[in-house]
């Protein structure tokens, strides 16, 4: 049984994503992520962590039509440790390998997360909710296809979309409009 592995991130593509063939027909895209901490320098500027972000075959290829050095990024994805040689002996380089990205206009932390508590060393229930939350709004909010999510917390709502097709057959011609609604309720300790 594998372990929960998942880490979201937004930021700035600091350069231009890179193609690379791999074996047989896969291909990985690589670039840069700049993501701002709520935190700041004496000096006024502001503190940031770089990430490298691998997208393989077909994000990948959509990576290299949508993604260019300056645009904001939303990526959900695992934390990887990769080994290599080198002349020094065996290095260690941690990648966020990507399986679900888009691209954003905004700074989604702006969208009511408490940034006082996010500079905290232990995150309240409230704040780990509301980011939730807005990972679930920019997932429901994507119209490439119909996502599914789940209330968190009382009091935090995420709605679930879900699309179905029905193909009926009749002799007639009929229009039919079925609306359904149902709730779920689920217990989630943490």
């Amino acid at each position: 049984m594998a372990d929960l592995n998942v880490i979201t991130l937004t930021g700035v593509a600091t350069r231009e994503p890179k193609l690379r063939q791999k074996s047989g027909d896969q291909v990985k895209a690589e670039f840069s992520l700049e993501v701002d901490r709520p935190f700041y320098r004496n000096t006024g500027e502001p503190v940031s962590d770089l990430f490298l972000v691998d997208a393989w075959n077909d994000l990948g290829r959509w990576v290299m039509e949508n993604i260019t050095e300056g645009q904001r990024v939303f990526v959900m994805g695992t934390l990887n440790k990769e080994r290599y040689n080198t002349r020094g002996g065996r290095e260690h380089l941690t990648i966020v390998k990507a399986k679900y990205m888009q691209t954003t206009e905004d700074h989604l932390a702006d969208d009511g997360l408490d940034i006082e508590a996010l500079k905290a060393d232990r995150w309240p229930m409230s704040l780990l909710n509301n980011a939730v939350a807005i990972v679930a709004g920019v997932l429901r909010d994507d119209d490439r296809e119909p996502v599914e999510s789940i209330t968190v917390d009382p009091g935090i709502d995420v709605e679930v979309e879900v699309d179905v097709d029905v193909d009926v057959d009749v002799e007639a011609d009929v229009d039919v409009e079925v609306e359904v609604e149902a709730e779920v309720e689920a217990d989630v300790e943490f």
